[in-house]
């Protein structure tokens, strides 16, 4: 018998004041507002294009097919996460925890991947992952990488 966890839903406008909420915690410094919270959320097909998720908390969050576009995810937690399909294109994902993450099948072209954690991730078939965004993220012997790498 598996132990799996359910997931928290969320409405849209639940999901827009957490984020109007984080945008006031960065842009006060962090002294308004508070940083977003989606541990164990289900955020599938979620639409955060461009969304500013610096430092905030996905720590399991389903996000099969969310479209993160130019989505700022510095430093953001994103281990255990489900990212399948997610697209990815030009994210920054510099300093963010991807460990046990998620990605096959996710579109990675151009995304920032400088000191990201990618151990124990799953990279299996992601769209346009390169040899040179593996090098400058924290990858070791559990991090799985598409056959192409």
């Amino acid at each position: 018998m598996k132990n799996e966890t359910a997931l928290h839903e969320i409405s849209k406008d639940d999901l827009k004041q957490i984020l109007t909420d984080h945008s006031l915690w960065l842009s006060s410094g962090e002294t308004e507002g508070q940083p977003a919270n989606f541990e164990g959320y289900n955020l599938r097909g979620a639409v955060l294009l461009g969304a500013n998720l610096k430092g905030a908390n996905l720590k399991g969050a389903y996000l099969y097919g969310a479209y993160l576009k130019n989505a700022n995810l510095e430093k953001a937690n994103l281990a255990g996460a489900n990212l399948r399909r997610a697209n990815l294109r030009w994210a920054n994902l510099k300093g963010a925890d991807l460990s046990k993450a998620n990605l096959v099948r996710a579109d990675l072209h151009e995304s920032h991947l400088e000191g990201t954690n990618l151990a124990g991730a799953n990279l299996h078939m992601s769209d346009g992952l390169t040899q040179q965004q593996v090098d400058l993220a924290l990858a070791n012997e559990t991090t799985k990488l598409p056959d192409s790498l």
